[in-house]
């Protein structure tokens, strides 16, 4: 009975998983908002209702405003433009004769609100440099559009590539689809899209003074875009066992990569460890 039981957790265990690492499931709703008709999404199967609840009370309310401004009457329709597990980006659109008006939703379903982009960003000079004035923003795979004040659209584009290194690494693996490497990678080749993150653990002791680097390609293709520390157990700090590195990477050009990853001083030219994993990114 025990060995059933056991059996039955250790299946339910991986459905969660399984079903955590799915895209959210938006339905299509025929509805009628005043005297506009059209078409809104609606999202299901989530993992928590109440969030969910109100993530779907966020675009219900948000089309009322949209029409009213319109003038109660026309059309609308919807367009996904990023699906992860627990973000969703949505670009709604009504439109009364020559009356048009666009608003982008990022709903973030662990609280079913529609998330200022420093959720995801650390808020800096750097990211304000790139994002420019913009009055509000789109996730898509690719990057970011923004809709500057007194636009109708969203109309500029800012790549990933461009502010990845201001991602806040907690949230990274809600926008992004991470690989996770080990030191077993050598040798071997991981296959991933382009625009994908990729994160590889390693054995590392920095109070040694040494630290894990990657050689990548020169022209950005692949660029770093964070690392993090893991510091050991409290039973194993005293026998001087090291923790874990983790090195984050963003693959943005496809093509076949070799990148040569060294564990060394800064100040001393030879390695003491290294290994070669390959990246083939794909369109």
């Amino acid at each position: 009975m025990k060995k059933i039981l056991f059996v039955l957790l250790l299946c339910l265990s991986f459905c969660t998983v399984t079903l955590a690492e799915q895209d959210t499931t938006i339905l299509s709703m025929p509805t009628k908002c005043f005297d506009a008709e059209g078409i809104l999404p609606y999202i299901d199967g989530s993992f928590d209702e109440d969030f969910e609840r109100k993530a779907n009370g966020v675009i219900i309310n948000t089309l009322r405003s949209m029409v009213k401004q319109i003038g109660q009457a026309g059309t609308f329709s919807y367009s996904v433009q990023l699906n992860r597990s627990s973000v969703v980006s949505v670009l709604l659109k009504a439109q009364n004769r020559n009356r048009i008006l666009y608003k982008a939703l990022n709903l973030d379903l662990t609280k079913g609100v529609d998330a200022p982009i420093y959720t995801f960003f650390v808020q800096n000079e750097e990211m304000t440099k790139a994002l420019g004035n913009f009055d509000s923003y789109i996730f898509t795979d690719n990057g970011v559009y923004l809709k500057d004040k007194g636009h109708l659209k969203y109309d500029r584009f800012v790549p990933f590539a461009k502010i990845l290194t201001n991602v806040r690494i907690g949230e990274a693996g809600r926008l992004f689809k991470i690989a996770r490497l080990t030191r077993k990678s050598e040798k071997k080749i991981l296959h991933i899209p382009k625009n994908s993150l990729f994160a590889v653990q390693l054995d590392s002791n920095p109070t040694t003074g040494y630290r894990w680097n990657a050689d990548l390609p020169a022209k950005g293709e692949i660029i770093k875009v964070s690392s993090s520390f893991i510091m050991p157990t409290q039973e194993k700090q005293q026998t001087g066992t090291p923790g874990k590195e983790i090195l984050f990477f963003y693959a943005n050009t496809p093509g076949k990569y070799d990148i040569n990853f060294h564990y060394n001083r800064s100040w001393e030219k030879f390695n003491i460890e290294q290994f070669i994993t390959t990246v083939v990114v794909r369109e």
